[in-house]
């Protein structure tokens, strides 16, 4: 297919490269020596052309065989869905930036129909959009630069009410030998055909590449260099089992969740839900929901309820980092239980030393009783300490503290099987500031966030609960879609959120560092300053004196979040185009020089010295200096860490500017000095 303004054509004339014949600019193997029979020929081509406001559309067919050739040349602009949809990236665009901003398809449709005052096929146009993004060469990388391929921290959740319609009757149980592996890139694979496949089928025609949920075709999303290899757990199927192994906390905890959410639905619906039980339906609201509680123990029963209360699928499960970027994401089938989170936990490379979740204490259970060879959460059985009747005590109080420093600073002697960025073995399962008093069992006053120090003020726990916060306000036209339409366009959408979410956080990172630094990602997938800093001997790069208290040890640099200098020196943000060195892979920072200049000023390896004081600031320090006291810039920008203290432009700002002083608080702090 061609596409050219309305009432032109290409150019006829003699070919001088290959022969001296005519060629027909829209048929490769028509030629012709006669100027009569080349101007007949491109003239049936114009008559089977589509003319609509000043575009003319124009198709090839092979002489040989008569087959039509399909236009998809994205470099002219133009996004061909089905040789009858044409849409303009820039439409592209601006439908991807719309689902950021939560407006549907069909809405971004009605604003072009009442503008153009044409009407649209919308279902089309949506049809188009995931085409469009299908053939795109996304890298769907779900890592964040601060935290690299292997967070330390993660914050889980489910999203409950993002579904998708699913006949429970028509999933077929899967054959006994199946154990819950599932090839991840060939399940993706298959969605995306299914989006790709629309685009080639004639108007009634049954689409060949549908993915329909299966127990044992279904996968979740996980980072490529996030995961052990493309081979992922999802065990949905033992969700079906009757046996009371590993299944009954997890029917538990939904249970006492559908309780809740009985509460919020209409006293009619509650009532329709008793009858299609057998149950009485007379009552208050509250006798018929203690009914249906009840009810719940038998699991045909809660099943009824769970598709009838929460929607037909089972949501969909996140694991994320501090800085708010999603890892993984997992469409359930079924109702949420530890089960779905621990299939996500052991599919990565390096499990977290510290997962942070609502039902700690279950997922703790289920995840050592699967690997009871290994315990992941060890120790303790994932709590901080031990749980004895003292530590009880103090942490219901507030008083337990349990340090751990590997967090911010990577242990020298590492653990075996440890974690990469921290050394350590250690795994513990903690509950959200949220749900940490729900829980009726006393020792999980152990699994509280705020008993480590390192995680209070720098580990916000709700993080995943403001991510959905945003995403509810998709559910309106995402739980409309197939389920393979649904997980598809979800992927998509969590891609784009994480590539901006990234995206700022490079940005606030620039504005901390040098304009000649260049940043650059290490093994790890972390962004890394690239450049070697400035000699020592020059004057305008260290002009102060510094003092070594030992020996220095060499340790990789690392920048990470908000500037964090503890140990070895963490500077932080994030850069994702769709994901870290999109094709390339993270490059390492360079060489050892630069490494043992960041030990050198790093804040273990100095101390206070009065010979640099009457020193004459440094441009890059002056400019350090009006960057925190800028008051036209918001007073909430992070500047920089130590250890656990965060400090932004407000905490600079208490301190003044040095040429503001008042000038009788410096007579009266000199007469202090005088007296003193």
């Amino acid at each position: 297919m061609n596409v050219f303004k309305k009432d032109s054509c290409p150019v006829i004339s003699r070919c001088t490269r290959c022969c001296d014949q005519y060629h027909c600019p829209f048929c490769e193997t028509f030629k012709t020596i006669s100027q009569l029979s080349i101007d007949n020929h491109v003239e049936n081509h114009l008559k089977l052309a589509v003319h609509h406001d000043g575009i003319s559309t124009y198709y090839k067919v092979c002489s040989n065989c008569s087959m039509m050739y399909r236009y998809q040349e994205f470099t002219d602009g133009i996004h061909n869905f089905n040789d009858h949809l044409l849409l303009s990236l820039h439409l592209c665009v601006i439908l991807r930036n719309a689902l950021q901003n939560h407006t549907a398809v069909s809405r971004v449709v009605s604003i072009l129909e009442a503008t153009a005052k044409v009407k649209f096929p919308k279902d089309i146009v949506l049809h188009g959009y995931l085409h469009f993004e299908a053939l795109s060469s996304h890298v769907y990388s779900y890592t964040c630069i601060n935290c690299g391929y292997h967070p330390k921290v993660v914050i889980m959740d489910l999203h409950k009410k993002g579904v998708f319609t699913i006949p429970f009757s028509e999933i077929a149980t899967p054959p006994s030998e199946f154990k819950g592996d599932t090839n991840i890139v060939s399940f993706w694979e298959s969605i995306t055909m299914e989006m790709i496949g629309r685009g080639f089928l004639s108007s009634g025609r049954k689409n060949p590449f549908v993915v329909y949920p299966s127990y044992d075709f279904w996968a979740p999303w996980i980072g490529p260099n996030t995961r052990k290899s493309d081979i992922v757990l999802n065990t949905e199927h033992a969700k079906l089992q009757k046996t009371k192994s590993c299944d009954v906390p997890d029917l538990d905890v939904t249970e006492e969740r559908l309780g809740d959410e009985l509460f919020n639905v209409k006293v009619d619906a509650v009532r329709k839900l008793c009858k299609e039980c057998g149950l009485d339906t007379k009552g208050s609201r509250m006798d018929l929901v203690l009914r249906l509680r009840t009810e719940m123990q038998n699991r045909s029963a809660y099943d009824k309820i769970f598709q009838q209360i929460w929607g037909a699928s089972g949501g969909w499960a996140v694991i994320m980092c501090p800085c708010g970027i999603v890892y993984s994401i997992k469409f359930n089938i079924r109702a949420e239980s530890p089960r779905d989170f621990a299939d996500l936990l052991l599919s990565w490379k390096h499990f977290p030393n510290v997962v942070i979740y609502d039902f700690a204490r279950g997922l703790a259970a289920h995840v050592n009783l699967r690997e009871a060879d290994s315990l992941p959460f060890s120790p303790h059985e994932g709590r901080l300490a031990a749980p004895t009747t003292a530590n009880i005590q103090l942490a219901k109080e507030g008083k337990l503290k349990v340090n751990l420093p590997w967090l911010k600073n990577k242990k020298e002697d590492e653990n075996t099987n440890c974690h990469p960025l921290t050394g350590s073995s250690e795994h513990y399962a903690l509950y959200d500031k949220f749900h940490e008093f729900n829980t009726k069992d006393p020792r999980d006053a152990l699994r509280r966030v705020q008993v480590v120090p390192e995680l209070c003020g720098w580990v916000n726990t709700q993080t995943a609960e403001q991510l959905f916060a945003a995403m509810r306000k998709n559910n309106y036209f995402l739980n409309m879609l197939t389920p393979s339409g649904h997980t598809f366009l979800m992927r998509n959408i969590i891609h784009h959120y994480n590539t901006a979410q990234n995206k700022n956080m490079e940005d606030s990172l620039r504005k901390v560092v040098s304009p000649s630094d260049q940043l650059t990602f290490n093994v790890y997938g972390q962004i890394v300053l690239g450049t070697a800093p400035q000699s020592l001997n020059d004057s305008e790069g260290l002009s102060c004196d510094i003092l070594q208290k030992g020996p220095v040890k060499p340790s990789p640099t690392q920048v990470s979040g908000p500037t964090q200098v503890s140990g070895p020196t963490q500077v932080s943000g994030p850069t994702q185009g769709s994901g870290p060195t999109q094709g390339s892979g993270p490059t390492q920072g360079s060489g050892p020089t630069q490494g043992s200049v960041i030990d050198m000023t790093a804040l273990q390896n100095i101390q206070p010295n009065r010979a640099c004081w009457m020193h004459p600031h440094t441009s890059n320090q002056i400019k350090m200096i009006n960057n925190a006291l800028n008051e036209k810039e918001s007073e909430k920008q992070f500047l920089a860490q130590v250890e656990t203290i965060v400090l932004d432009r407000s905490d600079f700002m208490t301190l003044g500017n040095p040429n503001n002083v008042e000038g009788t608080a410096i007579v009266r702090d000199i007469a202090d000095l005088k007296v003193t």
